[in-house]
């Protein structure tokens, strides 16, 4: 996954070329969580251990970023508290989720094997980068009590079943032990799908974020659903019927509408009444 060169004009002015590559690199969960994009300065190497060109968790990318501005004697301590690259950094985050953003809606497949590599990565961005926040939701996926596929939170929300306000999800260490959970039996009777989280980062970000929120369309308001983990308790699934129920109600109606009136024939002329 690429993304094109990219030349910045104004107030500051810079190239870059970066891309993800196709596979985990081996230090991709380092603690120390480096990058590893090389800077240069008018086309003359600097470094290639700037951390404050990219956000830890946009560390998987690869690539370079050309400066024309900072100077070519730039130090190390210079590095860490520029102006400069701080706008540089911020305005190479903001496209670098634009165009994860697009690989997303018009190659899902393809971004699932991103996410299969680095999702846990960029989920660390919904704890650490509050200004990307907003952004960066519509990018994460999910495993669920739906099926194989991965889920966002846009599908999530927009198969939510009648009554239901809230998001749920269940965390752990493997996906297999979380598919068993005896916690999901009530959830699976109403066909309340529920998030399956194993990453140890979804521990700190769901807490984190603590709702989602949908844009009002037309004028209308803005909706918000709470994330919920099932295991804390106090599920209330009183106003979600079950599957059983919801079943019998559909088909109570549909008896109900291919009922039709019949009107009372009239007295005809063969009848006793009629031949007095």
């Amino acid at each position: 996954m690429a993304h094109p060169p990219c030349a910045r004009r104004g107030k500051i002015e810079y190239t870059n070329l970066l891309f993800v590559p196709s596979s985990k690199p081996f230090d991709l969960f380092d603690p120390q969580r480096k990058n590893h994009v090389k800077l240069y300065v008018r086309r003359v190497f600097i470094t290639d251990d700037c951390q404050n060109l990219l956000p830890p968790y946009l560390r998987f990318l690869r690539g370079v970023v050309d400066s024309e501005d900072l100077p070519l004697n730039v130090s190390r301590e210079m590095l860490q508290n520029n102006p400069i690259l701080s706008r540089i950094k911020g305005q190479l985050t903001k496209r670098v989720i634009q165009e994860l953003g697009k690989k997303a809606a018009d190659a899902p497949e393809e971004y699932a094997k991103f996410w299969d590599n680095f999702g846990a990565v960029l989920k660390e961005g919904l704890y650490e980068d509050r200004e990307q926040q907003e952004a960066l939701l519509p990018l994460i996926r999910f495993k669920s009590t739906a099926g194989e596929a991965l889920v966002s939170f846009e599908a999530y929300v927009g198969r939510m079943k009648p009554g239901q306000d809230t998001i749920y999800y269940l965390t752990g260490d493997k996906l297999e032990l979380l598919k068993k959970s005896p916690q999901l039996e009530g959830f699976r009777a109403r066909g309340v799908e529920v998030l399956l989280l194993t990453d140890p980062v979804d521990e700190f970000w769901m807490p984190a974020i603590g709702k989602y929120k949908v844009a009002g369309k037309d004028g209308a308001k803005d909706s918000e659903y709470a994330l919920k983990s099932i295991t804390r308790g106090g599920a209330d699934l009183s106003k979600i019927a079950a599957q059983d129920e919801a079943k019998s109600e559909d088909k109570g109606r549909g008896q109900e509408g291919g009922r039709q009136y019949r009107r009372p024939s009239s007295p005809s002329s063969s009848s006793p009444s009629a031949m007095r």
